[in-house]
């Protein structure tokens, strides 16, 4: 039987997208020359704004996988499923990625280790170190799906409000200690492991499994979820809002006292004070995205589950376009105010990149570019974080998950 779509979770996507290609905007230009402890405030204040994506990314993985999930699974099938629908992207733009940046030549040793190094890694550009992330948990869900439906199976909302809670306390224990878990994993010298835990701890899924898990408990009790949003509406975004500007001072003592440029290590993703700000912020951005349902119009509507449909190309190839945005800011922009260059370049690079991928996703082998198939002129996009969908019942017009 199919399910229902959620709407707010395509026009969410939308928004993480758009909001990652900010971040990165925001990064090239806080090295800029010219740019002022002021112009770091404002950029501290956009960056802020936009911290939520990649966590509502991990979380939307969650809800999706847990929302559509029929009761059986086959490990062999979805696993392949995933990995050619995301890591032969992945692994293409990786390649295009080391052409355009350093060359690759196939009559030396050396560029087949780099190749094999960076497609392990996601180390050839800074933004594929999510798609490492990610992968590793969906090789994961079919473990530790089945505590996940037996608590469902329950039926006792306290019972799995109060594991979320406690899974909310046990990351926020865990990303305290995570200078201490690398230096402990790091004496064992366990091969790969000890790597995980220390110098690729920034992609280690354990380190963001609370989102997924929080994505987890909104699909798996979906009315129950919205009605909470709903309910303590006021209340989540006054936490928001306390939350924000108390990051926000930090980040602000940061850039005043830096005698090296600007920069927003307080602003970490892997820090605890960081990780109560994400929650929050996935919270009131779920609420956002119900809200542009209802009263955001139907261009906006539109344009936001376009762009979050086409979001996983989009994604993997925006620093490549971040690049054009700058040759229009140096040619343009250079004496234009931070402001005005940063959101120049983020439309540039938002726009080439959701053009590209929808026009990649057209051609007969754009599965294997961008993750969407546009066999027989028909393209169902299915992003890294939502099940490719079969053909849209006749009867109900919606495409159940695979």
């Amino acid at each position: 039987m199919a399910r229902e779509r959620i709407p707010e979770v395509e026009r969410l996507r939308g928004i993480a997208f758009l909001a990652v290609v900010l971040q990165h905007s925001i990064a090239h230009y806080s090295i800029a020359p010219g740019m002022t402890a002021n112009d770091g405030i404002l950029m501290a204040i956009l960056l802020m704004a936009t911290k939520f994506a990649v966590p509502v990314f991990v979380f939307i993985t969650g809800l999706v996988l847990f929302y559509n999930d029929r009761g059986h699974l086959h490990y062999g099938r979805f696993i392949k499923k995933r990995f050619g629908d995301i890591y032969i992207p992945f692994a293409v733009w990786t390649v295009v990625t080391i052409l355009m940046n350093s060359g690759f030549n196939p009559f030396v040793l050396e560029d087949w280790k780099h190749l094999g190094y960076v497609l392990i890694t996601g180390k050839s550009s800074s933004h594929f170190w999510y798609i490492i992330m990610l992968f590793q948990m969906y090789l994961l869900y079919p473990l530790f799906r089945p505590a996940f439906l037996r608590v469902k199976a329950q039926e006792s909302r306290p019972i799995g409000f109060l594991l979320l809670l406690l899974s909310g306390g046990l990351y926020l224990w865990l990303i305290s200690g995570i200078s201490e878990i690398g230096q402990w994993m790091g004496s064992l010298q366990i091969p790969v492991w000890s790597e995980l835990f220390t110098t690729y701890a920034d992609r280690n899924a354990l380190y963001y499994f609370f989102y997924f898990t929080l994505g987890a408990a909104a699909g798996l009790y979906q009315q129950e979820w919205k009605g909470w949003i709903r309910r303590y509406r006021k209340l989540n975004w006054l936490v928001f809002a306390f939350l924000f500007g108390w990051m926000l001072i930090q980040a602000v003592s940061e850039i005043r006292g830096s005698q090296g440029g600007i920069t927003f290590y307080s602003l970490s993703l892997l820090r605890p004070s960081m990780a109560l700000f994400l929650i929050s912020s996935i919270i009131v951005m779920y609420d956002a995205a119900c809200w542009i349902c209802k009263y955001g119009g139907e261009m906006l509507n539109k344009s936001l589950t376009s762009i979050g449909l086409y979001s996983y190309g989009a994604y993997l190839m925006h620093l490549l376009t971040l690049r054009l945005s700058y040759s229009v800011d140096e040619s343009l922009l250079l004496h234009a105010p931070p402001s005005v260059r940063i959101a120049a370049s983020w439309i540039i690079s938002a726009a080439a990149a959701y053009g590209a991928t929808y026009v990649l996703s057209k051609l007969p082998f754009g599965k294997w570019l961008v993750g969407l198939s546009g066999r027989k002129g028909r393209s169902q996009p299915h992003p890294p974080d939502m099940p490719r969908q079969l053909k849209p019942n006749a009867q109900t017009g919606q495409a159940p998950g695979v």
